[in-house]
């Protein structure tokens, strides 16, 4: 099982070849590649376009290059990526368009960089009330679909993501918070695709939030769960700290992957090490992440050989 941890804020603290040597140095093999760090949908949704996704593909692929290069110079695959966010803006249909345009733009990159996933976050009210339901349902199905030519195209299966929303300081549910809907998202995608073209990433941190039973959460959604966001905090705020310094309960956590048969990559969504740390000390952090990760790829693989 590969360990892995998202780039984060880490191509801009150690440049590209130091940030790969790192993470390569401390023992983990693979990334969670985040082309959302690169595209200010927030600004975006002001009207400020003037991003590096507003170059064509083909200048984005060039680009990219550099950083697989650097990834296999030592030994670091691309397992996943995560496409800009949010992918959806009520009420802004520029905004909406150039997010659309955004993450097809991320397909031929995986292609180039071998990778296999794309997370795209479900449109949903980032900071409102959840929308009615056959709203939420409609625009999400259309939002997906517009992806499944390019991923096919490409051979990459979208993940949908759990979520949740804030709103008068208090944790909602939003879209695929709730694993039966999850369930009905990949189905129901996977259908219209003719083919497995969706599957889900499980973030632990945002089922933390809003009050999952990990073992449970995936026992529901069961061979469906492809890749993960691996994280801890509070229960309060999405702090995406490391493994063991928040409240989630990891047995539980271990048991549900472990009875989902879960073979794919242990990937860690931590890029809040960026912030917390100095520069000298993030070395020393990512080893025990990457020390949490091989352990819980032990785990979760005791007893395959015996």
């Amino acid at each position: 099982m590969r360990v892995g941890v998202s780039t984060a804020s880490l191509f801009d603290i150690l440049g590209v070849e130091g940030a790969f040597q790192m993470l390569s140095e401390v023992g983990l093999d693979c990334v969670d590649f985040g082309f959302d760090h690169d595209v200010p949908m927030w600004k975006v949704n002001r009207g400020e376009k003037d991003n590096i996704f507003a170059q064509s593909a083909d200048a984005l692929v060039e680009h990219y290059s550099a950083h697989k290069k650097a990834a296999d110079r030592y030994g670091v695959s691309i397992h996943q990526a995560h496409a800009p966010f949010p992918s959806w803006f009520n009420g802004n249909p520029d905004a909406n368009e150039f997010a659309l345009s955004a993450i097809k733009k991320c397909f031929p990159i995986l292609k180039m960089m071998d990778c296999h996933y794309l997370i795209v976050h479900p449109a949903m009210n980032i900071t409102q009330p959840r929308a009615l339901p056959e709203e939420e349902m409609n625009v999400n199905i259309e939002l997906y679909s517009a992806l499944i030519e390019d991923a096919r195209k490409y051979d990459v299966v979208v993940c949908l993501e759990n979520m949740f929303t804030v709103n008068r300081r208090k944790v909602w549910q939003a879209v695929c918070t709730d694993p039966h809907e999850a369930a009905m998202y990949v189905d129901r995608l996977n259908e219209i695709a003719g083919e497995k073209r969706f599957a889900f990433c499980y973030d632990t941190g945002h089922g933390l939030l809003a009050g999952h039973d990990p073992l449970i959460a995936l026992e529901v959604m069961g061979s469906r769960v492809e890749t993960l966001h691996v994280h801890d905090n509070d229960g309060w705020d999405d702090q995406h700290t490391q493994p063991y310094s928040g409240r989630l309960d990891w047995e539980r956590l271990l048991e549900g992957l472990k009875m989902i048969g879960y073979k794919g990559a242990m990937t860690m969504e931590i890029g809040t090490l960026c912030s917390i740390y100095p520069a000298e000390l993030l070395k020393d952090a990512y080893r025990l992440a990457a020390a949490e990760g091989r352990y819980f790829a032990r785990r979760l693989t005791e007893g395959e050989n015996a």
